[in-house]
C-alpha cells in the first residue's frame, strides 16, 4: 500500500471511532463498511513468498503466536491497523443486532491478529447475544492461553460466571467472580453483580471456600490461572532484556506483565526497578 492508501485507512478509522463514540452507529457503519467495500482489492495481503503478515498489537502477542505456530516463514507488522478497521465495524454490527456481519467482520479481525484476547472476547460476546450458551463458554477458554494482561484475566472469568450464572449454579458464579477480582480489585460492578446473585440463597450456600476453587475448574474444564507457556515467554524475556540484551523498557515491560498474571510483589518489585532504569 502507498502512504495515501495508508493514511486513508488511519482517517478513516479515526473518523469512524468518532461516530461511534457519538452513538451515530448507522453513519459509523456506513462509512467503515464503505471503506472496507472500496479498498477490498487494495487490503494488504497477509502472506507472500517470503513473509507473513500480522497486526500484532503488543510485542507478546507476537511472541505468543510464535511459540504456539513455529511458522517456517518470517514475519512482518502490515504497517496499518487493519484489525481495526474490522473490529470497530464488527463491534457497530453487534450493536445493531446484525450479528451475521459482526461475526464476520470479527473473524477477519481474528485472520489479522490470531491472539488478540480483545478481538477474541468480542466475538464471544457476538456468540453470547446469539444465545449460544455453550459455544461463549468454548470460546471463553480458547482465549486463556492468550491472556497476558490482568484485566483479560478477569473478564475471562467474568465470563465463566455468566455461563455458570445462566446455568443455575450460582454459587459456582459467584466463585468465579471473587477469583475475578484478584485481578480487577477495584471493580465495583462485580461487587454489585455478587450481591445479586446471592439473593435468595441460604447462608449455607453463600458461605463460599475459595480453596475449592481450582477443583471446580479442573473438574470442569475451566482453565485456572494463567497460562504457563505465557508466564514461561514473559519470564525468559523479562530475564534476557535484563542480563543477556539489557533493556530496561523491555525487560519492565515482561516483568510488569508477570505481575499481571501472577500478581507475585516480587515481579511488580523487578518492575518498578527496571521502570527505574529506563528513566535514567
Amino acid at each position: 500500500m502507498n502512504e495515501e492508501q495508508i493514511q486513508k485507512f488511519k482517517d478513516t478509522l479515526e473518523e469512524t471511532e468518532k461516530l461511534y463514540n457519538d452513538r451515530k452507529l448507522d453513519e459509523a457503519q456506513k462509512l467503515v463498511s464503505d471503506f472496507i467495500d472500496t479498498f477490498t482489492d487494495d487490503f494488504p495481503v497477509k502472506e507472500d513468498d517470503e513473509y507473513l503478515y500480522f497486526d500484532f498489537k503488543t510485542a507478546i502477542e507476537e511472541a505468543i503466536y510464535v511459540n504456539e505456530e513455529l511458522p517456517k516463514k518470517k514475519m512482518r507488522p502490515i504497517g496499518v491497523p487493519v484489525s481495526n478497521v474490522y473490529v470497530i465495524s464488527g463491534s457497530i454490527a453487534l450493536e445493531q443486532g446484525d450479528y451475521s456481519t459482526a461475526l464476520e467482520r470479527l473473524e477477519e479481525a481474528m485472520d489479522w491478529n490470531p491472539i488478540s484476547p480483545d478481538i477474541a472476547f468480542e466475538y464471544a460476546e457476538a456468540v453470547r447475544m446469539m444465545g449460544s450458551l455453550d459455544q461463549y463458554l468454548d470460546l471463553t477458554k480458547r482465549i486463556f492461553p492468550h491472556i497476558y494482561m490482568g484485566v483479560q484475566m478477569a473478564q475471562a472469568y467474568r465470563n465463566i460466571a455468566y455461563y455458570y450464572e445462566q446455568k443455575g449454579e450460582k454459587r459456582k458464579a459467584i466463585e468465579s467472580l471473587l477469583y475475578s477480582l484478584i485481578y480487577d480489585e477495584n471493580n465495583k460492578d462485580v461487587e454489585n453483580e455478587i450481591n445479586e446473585i446471592s439473593e435468595g440463597l441460604s447462608e449455607e450456600e453463600k458461605t463460599i471456600n475459595m480453596a475449592e476453587f481450582p477443583d471446580i475448574c479442573k473438574n470442569d474444564g475451566i482453565p485456572f490461572g494463567p497460562d504457563q507457556l505465557v508466564l514461561k515467554i514473559a519470564y525468559a524475556s523479562a530475564r534476557h532484556f535484563e542480563k543477556v540484551e539489557p533493556d530496561p523498557r523491555k525487560s519492565y515491560y515482561y516483568y510488569y506483565i508477570m505481575y499481571e498474571l501472577t500478581r507475585d510483589d516480587k515481579m511488580k518489585e523487578k518492575a518498578e526497578q527496571q521502570r527505574k532504569r529506563a528513566q535514567h
